[in-house]
């Protein structure tokens, strides 16, 4: 998009960004994203409250800012402690048609794992398609991000362990706001965090199963 952000902020107009990054930042006028560095951060605090020991697999998408951030916020939680190795990392791309059969091709392989970190609850949902198609699902743990409803719902069944939830709604509240002081001539933070927070089976029914917060 680098090419025609150029060209229209050349002739002045405002640019948003919004739930992701531009290669470019200083093309924007304003990004505003979820805090997903904060959110590998707090799924990997929970998963060492549950976990004494793990062999983890990662399911990543590179060509994000925000799945990198994700996961590394994860691994600089979990990386080097004491029982906890990582096996493998898998690019999915963060979509469920491509995490469940290339998970199941590691699970064809032999790859020997115990719990599955996930970038997004899209990988999540192909990974709990994958392992429970192979009959293991009872014998993983599954972690994700995004608080989607369908990882809620997979949590609330004990299918999944946790996610962490965004808040579009919020993110679109900010986002009106800013268009409307960027169209009064005010300056707006060039870079927006939103807050997240972690789902878990304790808190699931508080954030509502069958939509997003």
């Amino acid at each position: 998009l680098t090419p025609v952000l150029s060209r229209a902020r050349n002739e002045g107009v405002k640019i948003l960004v919004l739930d992701t990054n531009i290669y470019d930042d200083q093309l924007a006028d304003c990004t505003i994203t979820s805090d997903n560095y904060r959110a590998g951060q707090i799924v990997g605090e929970y998963f060492l409250q549950q976990n004494d020991q793990a062999r983890i697999v990662v399911m990543t998408h590179e060509a994000t800012k925000s799945g990198r951030d994700r996961v590394q916020g994860f691994l600089d939680v979990v990386e080097g402690q004491e029982g906890m190795e990582i096996v493998a990392s898998i690019g999915c791309e963060g979509q469920l048609e491509i995490a469940m059969p290339r998970m199941q091709e590691a699970i064809e392989k032999g790859l020997e794992f115990d719990q599955v970190f996930c970038l997004n609850d899209l990988a999540s949902v192909g990974v709990v398609a994958a392992l429970e198609a192979e009959g293991i699902l009872d014998q993983v743990g599954v972690y994700g991000v995004d608080g989607s409803p369908d990882a809620k719902a997979l949590i609330k069944e004990g299918m999944m362990e946790a996610t962490a939830a965004q808040f579009p709604s919020l993110i679109g509240k900010q986002a009106a706001e800013a268009i409307y002081d960027l169209l009064n001539g005010e300056e707006v933070e060039e870079n927006m965090l939103v807050p997240v927070e972690l789902v878990t089976r304790d808190n699931v029914e508080d954030y509502g199963i069958d939509r997003w917060q």
